[in-house]
């Protein structure tokens, strides 16, 4: 479900031209989906756990979010929209698993990355993971996954009845058949189909 999107505006140029002392370049943002993202055609997933924040990281985005915190991701693979959003609520789709300064230095199992660039130059990215919540319904058959009340209908909606950490096996899940596994960061997210 790795997605890699752009997004260029008004807003992302200014606050670039204000950071590098009023350069005429646009800064870009990118959304990309992870390389090896989830095939959601399978199962659904979490995402709980986050880097260690990147001690050497400078970047400065146009969203200003930490790990941990949540955005709500939009537009399109060439332009993106990002805002915060709080963790959880209709409006959040992704958690930020890391604030780094290039996407490849983003874990190989998150569900998508964010990056702006400038003059062609990757200038920070998010690292990010599906805004999972215990007890709450995602619909994953958009271009991005969308929170959803659990009886609404949905093109491919997942319900997350719980998040396993320390395992890689989806076989652990309780009470559900399925789930999303994320096995560098040995976690998974187990849902069931709505």
């Amino acid at each position: 479900m790795n997605i890699l999107r752009g997004a260029a505006g008004a807003a992302m140029a200014l606050a670039a031209a204000g950071v590098l002392g009023g350069c005429a370049t646009q800064v870009e943002g990118q959304a990309v989906p992870a390389a090896n993202a989830l095939d959601t055609s399978t199962a659904p997933s979490f995402s709980l756990p986050t880097t260690t924040p990147s001690a050497s990281s400078s970047t400065e985005l146009s969203v200003d979010v930490a790990a941990g915190e949540c955005v709500a991701l939009g537009g399109t693979v060439d332009d993106a929209t990002i805002d915060y959003a709080v963790c959880g609520s209709p409006s959040s789709n992704y958690k930020v698993v890391d604030v780094v300064d290039a996407s490849a230095m983003c874990p190989g199992d998150i569900d998508q990355t964010y990056y702006e660039s400038f003059g062609g130059i990757e200038v920070g990215a998010l690292c990010l993971d599906i805004d999972w919540v215990v007890g709450d319904c995602i619909d994953l058959g958009g271009e991005d996954p969308q929170r959803i009340d659990c009886g609404e209908p949905a093109v491919q909606g997942e319900e997350v009845t719980e998040i396993l950490l320390d395992t890689s096996d989806v076989n652990a899940c309780s009470t559900s058949e399925g789930g999303f596994v994320y096995r560098e960061r040995n976690f998974v997210v187990c849902t069931d189909t709505i």
